[in-house]
Order: C-alpha cells, then sequence, then structure tokens
C-alpha cells in the first residue's frame, strides 16, 4: 500500500507522486470506488486513477528502484542489445512498444542499443535519424526520472555512462523535491 507523497512508477507514466486516496464514482454505475489518484512529474496536471481493487492496474504501480537494483540491472543487461531491424517502419513500432512499456530493463537495452548505433552513424559521417534521436531521448529521460529519485545520478546526460558502467550509483542522501 502507498501512502500520499510517496512516489510510484506507473506504466509509460513514469514517476508519478501520489497525490491523493480516495473514493470516487464514475459512469453510470455511480458505485464509489477507492483510487489511488497518481501525479505524474512529466506532466503536473495531468492526474492518473488507479482503482484500487483492480490487481493488474495495480501490479503496474511500483516504488522507484534503488541504487542498488539499478547497478544489477545495469550489470546484467551491460552487453544486451537489441537485434536491429532494418526496415525504419517497423523500428518505430518497436521502440514506441518499448517506450510504452516502461519496463527498465528493456528501456536501458534500447538505450544501449541505439547509443552504439548512433556511435555508428557519425564515425561513418552520417546523420542520425529522426526515428532513432527521438527513441533514445524519450528513453533516456524517463530512465534518468527514475534513477534520479533514489540515487546520485547528476543529469539526464549520464544515463549512458550509468548504462555502459562508466559510473556506479550511489543511494541519495538527501529527499528528491518536487513541485
Amino acid at each position: 500500500m502507498f501512502k500520499v507523497g510517496s512516489y510510484v512508477v506507473y506504466r509509460a507514466e513514469g514517476v508519478c507522486i501520489v497525490s491523493d486516496i480516495r473514493s470516487e464514482s464514475f459512469g453510470a454505475i455511480g458505485k464509489d470506488e477507492k483510487y489511488y489518484i497518481l501525479t505524474p512529474l512529466r506532466d503536473e496536471k495531468s492526474q492518473v486513477f488507479v482503482p484500487m481493487n483492480n490487481a493488474e492496474l495495480l501490479g503496474s504501480m511500483r516504488a522507484p528502484l534503488k541504487a542498488s537494483e539499478i547497478n544489477s540491472i545495469v550489470d546484467e543487461i551491460r552487453d544486451c542489445r537489441l537485434e536491429w531491424i532494418n526496415e525504419s517502419r517497423a523500428r518505430g513500432v518497436a521502440f514506441k512498444e518499448i517506450l510504452a512499456s516502461g519496463d527498465v530493463k528493456r528501456l536501458a537495452i534500447l538505450v544501449n542499443t541505439l547509443a552504439d548505433k548512433l556511435d555508428e552513424i557519425e564515425a561513418a559521417g552520417k546523420k542520425a535519424g529522426t526515428t532513432e534521436l527521438n527513441a533514445i531521448e524519450r528513453a533516456i529521460r524517463s530512465l534518468h526520472q527514475e534513477f534520479s529519485i533514489n540515487t546520485d545520478i547528476a543529469s539526464a546526460d549520464d544515463v549512458i555512462s550509468v548504462l555502459r558502467g562508466e559510473i556506479a550509483l550511489a543511494a541519495r542522501t538527501d529527499t528528491p523535491c518536487h513541485a
């Protein structure tokens, strides 16, 4: 059970704050049900209602990873890469599915794959496509948002260094702030 003020990660919404827990009545039935009211950090004007009696949706809600958990994931996936899809439209669909999943391991593997590919493209003197640039930017932003809750990661620019094992994350010694 999460408390009001807790940070949670919820699906593709990413890191959210539990802004309220209350009964609501939606639809024609008018039956009061208890909901977690989540406010995504990426869009603080938005609210997500998660019914407390829906096991599937509650299963999509979890506490942000701790530094030790992130470091374990990084060790596990450091050498993992996605199989490259040559057809750009199919590649874009695959990227969108991974981004929508909110799964840290899959996002990290996507970043590793795209960082290597972008290095390869740059070394060849070519320009990267917008599909790849947008996907890596969104994945890095999502990972940084979660990593920064419980670790000392300095900026989104450090995510690739963390995933490559060049920086090990330590637990935060302060409490993260939110507006």
